[in-house]
């Protein structure tokens, strides 16, 4: 197929298989090509934000995005994507004012409830977080990471069983999660159930034999 007769739907498709791909500066090209004679393309702003975020291009994808939602205010996954740039780049409150408006449009949007939580742990608002990953879960009950950073503040907060019974639930969805096995094994250790401790941090490493903090946790007990 000849290049310079590709549709708009075609060079779209080809940009997003080339990021798949991780072919980025090819899919960079094509984005802009696409925007060049579609201004208004809202998908092809926040598809080239991706791929400039992926290259470290911070301000310029922060741009991408902001593009995008302006020609598209109800645009979550938008802002679903400017606020995790602005997370990496520690403008917390910004981040979470993203979040939240992709909430806002899309309620039972999972991921952003999860990403809200990460942020207010960062915070150390442990409530809204605990709060953040409760209806992550609820929205999708597999979600293992959600289960699992549940946990970790549940853990933080001195509520142990709570916490057991989060981390029990992310390794039953993915027994393969080795930093869960480390962390179920902490708060057994902090219940005294040394022999439970153990067994966790057994799992972990043969999951991952390099897991360093399991290694050390697992000579500590």
């Amino acid at each position: 197929m000849n290049k310079k007769n590709l549709t708009t739907k075609e060079t779209f498709d080809l940009a997003v298989q080339n990021h798949k791909k991780n072919n980025l500066q090819a899919a960079e090209k094509l984005y802009k090509e696409i925007l060049k004679t579609n201004p208004n393309f809202e998908g092809a702003y926040n598809n080239l934000a991706n791929v400039l975020h992926e290259l470290g291009k911070h301000q310029k994808a922060i741009s991408c995005y902001e593009k995008a939602i302006q020609i598209n205010p109800n645009y979550a996954n938008a802002h679903y994507n400017l606020g995790s740039v602005l997370d990496e780049l520690e403008e917390h409150k910004k981040a979470i004012s993203c979040y939240e408006k992709a909430i806002q449009i899309q309620p039972n949007y999972a991921n952003a409830h999860y990403n809200l939580g990460l942020v207010f742990k960062k915070l150390g608002e442990f409530q809204k977080a605990v709060s953040c990953y409760e209806k992550a879960v609820q929205i999708n009950p597999n979600f293992a990471g959600a289960h699992n950073n549940l946990g970790n503040v549940l853990h933080e907060l001195g509520e142990f069983q709570k916490a057991v019974s989060c981390y029990e639930k992310a390794v039953q969805i993915n027994p393969n999660f080795a930093g869960t096995h480390n962390n179920l094994g902490l708060v057994f250790k902090e219940l005294g159930k040394f022999q439970k401790a153990v067994s966790c941090y057994e799992k972990a490493v043969q999951i991952n034999p390099n897991f360093v903090d399991a290694h050390n946790n697992l000579g500590a007990v």
